[in-house]
This record gives structure tokens, sequence and C-alpha cells, in this order.
């Protein structure tokens, strides 16, 4: 790569200031005559070179929206193993179709802190390149928070449905945690090296907002790589969108932010939304034109970056551990409360169980029917309390849900895992006969004439909550 000392003044000054150094290399091509790009944060820059590369001269819009005069004067060829480089297997499309054009580097760094967004060149010869990067994402738009399939908190306001999947939807909603620290973490459909991300204020008390944060990356959900960590930090509005780049980019599909302090409250932390953003992850479109020649489409595939060059590490002691997930296990359907078959040992204990859950019944001369939802679906075999209560969908207005686990398929009355989904529940269990969660379900979450409490404690010494209520008929001999 070559590295050149900078200098910069501006149209009403004399002097030259010192600038950055700056580190420009592409390769595949002849000696550079111009040189043209733009930044994630809005800068652009052209620069045209003396022949032999040795200086340029140019001038350069800033983020902030300055018009600077800009020279470079070669200072030696560097290797800086830090460098954000950019490489891509290209081809070229003429008459006769597409066809491998070469391997492209690209490396442009003017100090700033954004990522690559655009880059036009030309050599000696007249061959001119335009490329514009893409990312990763269908649209092939910077902002990849759509490749997200799945969102864990450490905690929720669920009863308020402020819950961490609020985050990478593109409404006004929020997620809060009554907690000061608390930790989100971020599942992509597919590895992406992130190069910026953006946190969004929320609608109200400034005091909630984050101030203190560290963003971690892991290929495995195991060994995590520390990308940024911020301290006082602050908001200056409702709604604000502040951008923060991640130095040194990696192949991770999943992002994890763990909050270690606010603005100024004891116990509540919120955030509106978090963005994803990453620059050339998906390739680049461009063209290719040598000189008296009509243009031809050039395009790139990123060449997947090396892993990090130190190891990850688990994540450090006393910050929450999310529950393993088996890749693919979907959001549970929205709608009734559903009873969620995590054995397959037994179809007819299953068939039997939903049976239970599902009949109509009567007690005092009124007909109760279920608001129980049988979800039978293999890719939610063998899951947890813990790990079902990460698959709840936005929106779902639940207390409880109800899972049919080995002990349901074995149990005579086919009694069925009760998991609590409130905020001062969340994750506890008790276990209850069909009809009993149902009963549950009823007084906790439409009537709210019983507590979670209240029902738990219910249960009969073998550990059973039974139905409270006489119904008529009583369709199985063991209710």
């Amino acid at each position: 790569m070559l590295a050149f000392g900078t200098w910069w003044r501006t149209p009403a000054n004399a002097e030259w200031t010192t600038g950055p150094r700056w580190l420009i290399s592409l390769s595949g091509e002849s000696e550079l005559a111009l040189l043209s790009w733009g930044s994630e944060d809005g800068s652009q820059s052209t620069i045209a070179f003396s022949p032999g590369g040795s200086a340029w001269y140019g001038h350069r819009h800033t983020a902030d929206g300055d018009v600077l005069e800009v020279r470079g004067q070669f200072s030696g060829a560097q290797v800086i193993p830090s460098a954000t480089w950019y490489e891509f297997d290209t081809e070229a499309e003429t008459d006769e179709g597409r066809h491998p054009a070469g391997r492209l580097r690209v490396l442009v760094d003017d100090g700033g802190q954004a990522a690559l967004r655009w880059v036009n060149w030309q050599d000696r010869s007249g061959t001119t390149w335009s490329i514009m990067l893409r990312s990763a994402s269908p649209s092939g738009n910077a902002d990849v928070t759509d490749l997200v399939s799945s969102v864990w908190a450490s905690a929720e306001y669920r009863d308020a449905d402020e819950v961490a999947l609020n985050l990478v939807d593109d409404s006004p909603s929020k997620w809060l945690a009554f907690d000061d620290r608390a930790s989100v973490e971020f599942e992509l459909s597919q590895p992406v090296p992130v190069t910026s991300y953006a946190l969004v204020s929320a609608n109200d008390f400034s005091e909630r907002d984050p101030a203190e944060w560290t963003l971690r990356g892991s290929p495995d959900g195991y060994l995590w790589h520390t990308l940024d960590t911020r301290a006082d930090q602050s908001f200056d509005h409702r709604h604000q969108a502040k951008q923060y780049p991640i130095a040194e980019p990696g192949p991770y599909d999943r992002y994890r932010l763990d909050i270690a302090g606010t603005s100024g409250s004891e116990g509540e932390v919120q955030l509106q939304s978090l963005r994803l953003r990453s620059v050339g992850s998906g390739g680049f479109v461009g063209y290719r034109q040598r000189a008296g020649e009509p243009p031809t489409a050039y395009r790139g595939t990123r060449v997947a970056p090396a892993p990090a060059g130190t190891p990850g590490t688990p994540l450090p002691d006393g910050l929450p551990v999310r529950p393993a997930l088996p890749a693919g296990t979907p959001y549970l359907p929205g709608g009734s409360v559903p009873l969620v078959r995590t054995d397959f040992s037994d179809d007819g204990a299953w068939a039997a169980t939903c049976q239970r859950a599902t009949a109509v019944r009567h007690s005092n001369g009124l007909t109760v029917h279920s608001g129980v939802e049988p979800v039978d679906d293999i890719r939610f075999e063998g899951l947890t309390a813990a790990q079902l209560v990460q698959r709840i969908p936005a929106g779902a207005k639940w207390s409880l849900l109800l899972a049919a686990d080995r002990l349901t398929m074995t149990s005579p009355e086919r009694a069925v895992l009760v998991i609590g989904l409130d905020d001062d529940t969340h994750g506890e269990t008790f276990r209850a006969t069909p009809m009993a969660a149902r009963e549950a379900e009823v007084n906790v979450s439409l009537l709210a004439n019983m507590d979670w409490e209240s029902s738990a404690d219910n249960a009969d010494d073998d550990g059973i909550v039974r139905a409270i209520s006489v119904y008529d008929p009583v369709p199985f001999d063991d209710e």
C-alpha cells in the first residue's frame, strides 16, 4: 500500500494545515491518474496524481459540509495489518456474456472512521473503473438489520409490548428493560462483517438512555470479539440516531450489545432501535471502460475477510448468557396461547393432550371454550422453558405459554408445563393438568382475579396443579 503525507486548507486561507496519513492501493491497475471516492459519513474526495504518482492535488467535501483543498506527498510503501481492505472476485460482461476479470483489492483510507461507499479511478492509459459497494442485504442497502433472524434480551417489558424485537423493526416503538445493566443479542441469517452501527434514543425519559456499552460479535455464540466500547455517551434529543464505526469488522452472524450504564436512571434502560450497517459485504456493481471503447458491466463478489487475528473469548463473568437455540428454530405463531409440543416420542399421548387442552367444557351453565392452540413442529423438539420464551413473537399478549414435554407424554393426566411470560414471572414454571392450565390462562391473563403465585401454589402434594372448577360433562376420568 502507498502512504501519503497530507495537507489541507480552506478556500479562504493561504496556509496549509497538516492532515492525517492517507493509504491508497488498487490492485490490477497501472499507474493511477485520477481517484475519487465517497464514504458512509457523506464525505467525498477527488485527487489527481502527478506522473510517477509521487504527489497529488485535489479537493474534499467533509462529512460536516466543509469544502477543502487537499494535497499529498508520497511517503513510502507500507504494510499496516489494521488497514481495512476490500477484496473481490470480479467479472466483466461483454456481448459474449460474463467472464472472470481477476481479483481486485481496494484500500482507500483518508484518516476518517467511516466505511468506504464508492470508488472511481483512472489509469494513465485512460481506462476508467467505477464501483459502488453493496451489502449482503437483498436490496444491497448498507443497512443489514433486515438480516436479523432472532433477538434475545436479558430483560424486556412485555406487559407494555416494549420488547427487544422492537429494536429491529421500522416503527417508533421501543425496548425497555427494568435494569440499568442489560444485554441484547441479535442473530443474523448469515455471517456479515458489520462496519458500523447506530443507536436511536427512545421517546421519553433521557435518563434511561444508554451511556456506557460494549458491542461484541461472534461466529458461534460462545466465543466473542469486542468490536466497540463506549463510555460517557449522551443523546441530544428524543428519536436521535447516533452512528458508531467498527474499526475491525469480522464475518459474524451474532452481535451483542451489553449496556453497563445509563444517563442517570437506576434500574431502567431503553432504546428505540439498533441498526447494523455493512458496506461491501455483498460485493459491488459498476463499470469498466477502456479508452476509446464503450463501457462494460463490472461486478465483484466479496472475498470473505479473514477471521479476527485474536481469538474470541467467552463472555466476562456476570454478563447474562443467552440459552442456546438450535439453528432454524422459528418464532411461535401469534394468536391463541400456544401449547408447544417439545417431545415427539408418543403421537397418541400428544393427541390426548391436545384433546384435553382444547375440548369444550361446561361449568355452572356456561360454555367454556379453549384459548389454547396446539403447535406441532419438530423444530421445537427438546426445547426448554428458557429457550421457548425466546421465541415469543412481537405483539403477543400472553401471560403464559404451555409446553408438552417428556413428562407430559408419560403422565397419566397429561400434565403440561406452564411457563410464565410476564415481567415478574418470565421463565418461571409449574406443572398443571391441561384443564388447570386453561384456568390459569383465563384467571391470570383475562380476568386478572388470580396471580401467577396463587395459581402455582395450588399444586397438590405431587406437584401438579389441578382444575378448581367442576365441569360437566367430565370427558376424562382422571380429571
